[in-house]
C-alpha cells in the first residue's frame, strides 16, 4: 500500500490568523512563540511521514479545521530544503520543489554541501481560493466531479465530527502502532553571519570526512574543528560558529546526528573557546556527556568543571535531545526556552556563573516546581534564571513514549561575553 507525507503549507485558511496560530500551537503541544519558531517559520515542511491514505486524509482535514493549509503527497526517499532569504524551509519531497519555490529561492538536497539556484521559470503558486483542492490520496470514486466540487464542504463536515480530536496531530491514534518509518530530518538554524567576517581571511577548517560534516558546511556558515565522535548510529561534531574582531573563534557548538540526520545542538548558548574548555564523549546508551570549565586564561584561574548529560530519545516526531536519567527513566525535551535577562547590577559588578535548575515537569509540559539545585554564587543570577524558567515548556516522555511527570536538571549559564541563551 502506498504511504503519504503530510505537508504544512504555511498558509492560514482562517480569517483570524492569530486565533488559528494559537489553536495550532496548542495542538502541537507548544507555546505560540515556540510554534512560530520551530514549525511555522519552516513551512512549507513535512510534519508526518509514513501515513496510510485514510490517516493522511483525516489529519489533513484536522489541520484545515484548525485553520492551517495542508496537503498530502506520496512519500519520496529524496528530500530537499528551500532557502528563502535567511529562512531554511522544509524538508519537502523533491517533487514539491517547483510547487513551493518562488523567484529568488535556492534549494539543496538533504545533506548536500551547497545551495543551488532554482530552475527558471518557477510557476507562481495559485492564489488562495482560486484552485480546487487535490483529491484525497487513495480515494476511489465514480463521481470525481462531485468530490472536486464539494471537497471543501466535505472537509468541513469531517472536521466538525473530529474537532475535539485535534490533539491527535501530536498523539498516535488509538489503533495498533504503525510500522516504524524513517523520521523527518530537522534543519540547522541559519546563522546570523558567516564564520569568516569581512576583515578575516576565509578559513576552511578541517575538511569534511562524511555526510554529516558536509551537511554542517552547507552555505559556509560553520567551520569544523576536527573534533568529532561516532558511536553506533550517533555522531557528534564540534564546529566554530563565530569569530571576534581579531578573527579568533569566540563561539563553538556541538552538533548531534542520528543515522546521518541532524537532531540538535546540546550547548545553550555556544561556548567561548577563548575562556572555556569543552570536552565531550558518547556512550553506548545514546548519552552525550560534556564537561565545561571556565578559565581566566588557558590552564589558569579555572573554575570547577561542570558535567552534564544529554540523551537521545525517539518519539513520534523523531529523535530529540533530552535531559534525563538512566536508561528506562523518563526523558525531557525542551520545547521552548525564554532567555533570562542579565541583571543590570550583575553586569555592573561583572558577576558570572552557572545556575543548575531542578525541574519537576507535568504531563502537559509545564514546570510544576523549579528549584536551584546549584547556585551560581550570586543571588541575582539565580533569581533571573528562575524567572525565565517559569515560562519554559517541555515534553516529558516515559519509556513507552507517552507523556508523563518527570524530573530533570538544566544549566543556565551567565557569562558576560555571551549573555543570552
Amino acid at each position: 500500500m502506498d504511504t503519504y507525507c503530510l505537508i504544512l503549507t504555511g498558509e492560514f485558511t482562517d480569517t483570524d490568523p492569530g486565533a488559528a496560530r494559537n489553536r495550532l500551537a496548542a495542538a502541537f503541544g507548544m507555546t505560540p512563540e515556540a510554534f512560530d519558531q520551530k514549525v511555522w517559520q519552516r513551512a512549507p515542511l513535512i510534519i508526518r511521514q509514513g501515513l496510510d491514505p485514510d490517516t493522511a486524509a483525516r489529519q489533513c482535514g484536522q489541520l484545515g479545521e484548525l485553520g492551517a493549509g495542508a496537503l498530502t503527497l506520496p512519500i519520496e526517499e529524496r528530500l530537499i530544503w528551500l532557502l528563502r532569504g535567511d529562512h531554511v524551509l522544509g524538508p519537502l519531497p523533491s517533487s514539491a520543489r517547483d510547487r513551493f519555490g518562488r523567484p529568488g529561492d535556492r534549494w539543496c538536497d538533504d545533506g548536500d554541501e551547497q545551495w543551488q539556484d532554482l530552475p527558471s521559470p518557477i510557476a507562481p503558486p495559485p492564489l488562495r481560493g482560486s484552485a480546487e483542492p487535490p483529491p484525497l490520496p487513495g480515494q476511489a470514486t465514480t463521481q470525481p466531479g462531485f468530490v472536486r466540487r464539494h471537497a471543501r464542504g466535505l472537509g468541513i463536515a469531517a472536521g466538525i465530527a473530529i474537532v475535539l480530536g485535534g490533539w491527535l496531530l501530536v498523539r498516535p491514534p488509538a489503533r495498533p502502532p504503525a510500522p516504524v518509518v524513517r523520521y523527518v530530518p530537522r534543519p540547522l538554524q541559519p546563522m546570523a553571519s558567516p564564520v569568516s567576517t569581512p576583515h578575516c581571511p576565509a578559513a576552511t577548517g578541517e575538511p569534511a570526512a562524511n555526510d554529516e560534516d558536509r551537511f554542517l558546511l552547507v552555505g559556509g556558515k560553520r567551520e569544523l574543528t576536527g573534533r568529532a565522535q561516532r558511536l553506533g548510529a550517533t555522531y557528534v561534531a564540534e564546529a566554530v560558529v563565530g569569530r571576534d574582531d581579531q578573527c579568533r573563534p569566540d563561539a563553538v557548538q556541538l552538533y548531534v546526528f542520528r543515522d546521518g540526520v541532524f537532531v540538535g545542538t546540546p550547548l545553550d548558548p555556544p561556548i567561548d573557546p577563548r575562556h572555556v574548555t569543552l570536552d565531550f564523549k558518547l556512550d553506548a546508551q545514546d548519552q552525550l556527556e560534556y564537561t565545561v570549565q571556565r578559565c581566566e586564561s588557558p590552564g589558569n584561574g579555572c573554575s570547577p568543571a561542570e558535567r552534564y548529560q544529554v540523551g537521545l530519545q525517539r518519539s513520534d516526531s523523531g529523535w530529540a535531545l533530552t535531559y534525563g536519567g538512566a536508561a528506562g527513566a523518563p526523558r525531557v525535551e525542551i520545547l521552548s526556552r525564554t532567555a533570562p535577562t542579565y541583571p543590570p547590577e550583575a553586569v555592573r559588578e561583572r558577576h558570572e556563573g552557572t545556575v543548575l535548575l531542578a525541574f519537576t515537569i507535568g504531563p502537559d509540559g509545564s514546570p510544576l516546581d523549579i528549584q536551584v539545585a546549584r547556585s551560581s554564587g550570586f543571588a541575582e543570577l539565580d533569581a533571573a534564571a528562575l524567572d525565565a524558567a517559569r515560562q519554559w515548556r517541555f515534553r516529558a516522555l516515559g519509556p513507552d513514549g507517552r507523556a508523563t511527570t518527570a524530573s530533570t536538571r538544566v544549566p543556565v549559564r551567565f557569562h558576560l561575553d555571551k549573555p543570552a541563551l
